[in-house]
Formats: C-alpha cells, sequence, structure tokens
C-alpha cells in the first residue's frame, strides 16, 4: 500500500514538472507542419495569437492545465485550454513539446475533435 502511494505521488510530481516545463516551452511562436501559412504565438502574459498569411486573425487567452472543464482524465494530460468567450474554452490536449538532438522543438496536440496537429517552433 505504501509503494502504491508513493508511485502516485511521484507521478503527480512527474505531471507538475511536465506542466511547468511546457509552460515554458510553449512561449514563441509555432507554424502548422501542414499549413506554413497557419502560426500560433503564445506569449508569457497567456495570450495566444492566430496568424494566416502573416496577418494576425485572432487573440485568445490561453492556459495549460492538468484540467479543462469536466475533462479531468486523472491529471496525466496536460490541456491547452483556449478561452475563446467568457463562457467557451476549447480543450486541446498537449500529446507532447520535445526538442530533438539538432535543437528542433516540436508542438504536438490532439484537439477537441481528435484532430493530431503538429507545429515546429520558429
Amino acid at each position: 500500500m505504501i509503494i502504491l502511494g508513493y508511485t502516485a505521488i511521484c507521478k503527480a510530481q512527474s505531471q507538475i514538472q511536465k506542466l511547468n516545463n511546457y509552460r515554458e516551452l510553449i512561449i514563441g511562436k509555432w507554424v502548422s507542419e501542414d499549413d506554413s501559412s497557419h502560426k500560433f504565438e503564445f506569449t508569457s502574459d497567456n495570450t495566444c495569437k492566430i496568424y494566416i498569411d502573416n496577418n494576425l486573425e485572432e487573440t485568445y487567452s490561453y492556459n495549460l492545465d492538468r484540467t479543462c472543464n469536466t475533462n479531468l482524465n486523472n491529471g496525466y494530460d496536460i490541456f491547452l485550454k483556449t478561452q475563446i468567450d467568457i463562457n467557451n474554452f476549447t480543450c486541446d490536449i498537449i500529446n507532447n513539446i520535445h526538442v530533438d538532438s539538432n535543437g528542433v522543438t516540436t508542438l504536438s496536440i490532439t484537439t477537441e475533435r481528435g484532430q493530431l496537429e503538429i507545429y515546429l517552433k520558429e
């Protein structure tokens, strides 16, 4: 019983560390792997800017968290919570933010609709 409790605490700490790491890594501009005209910019003041063909199209508030609306998933997922308007949020899942051996940073997101989207940091 003690081992199970310790394992659960370690996993929770690991997820908190991952969340804090993602909060730092997400800051910057990201270009869609599928459509280079589509870009996101995440700022340190929790603003998400969406660009199409380098024109600012929309600006939202965002937050990274282990829960989003009614999505809990036992705290294992990291959610990208984007506020569309005062009562409307999207809850996408960040699969990973990875820096490869060449220094290329990749953001992998599964949208609420179940689509996998990949972005490369500029």
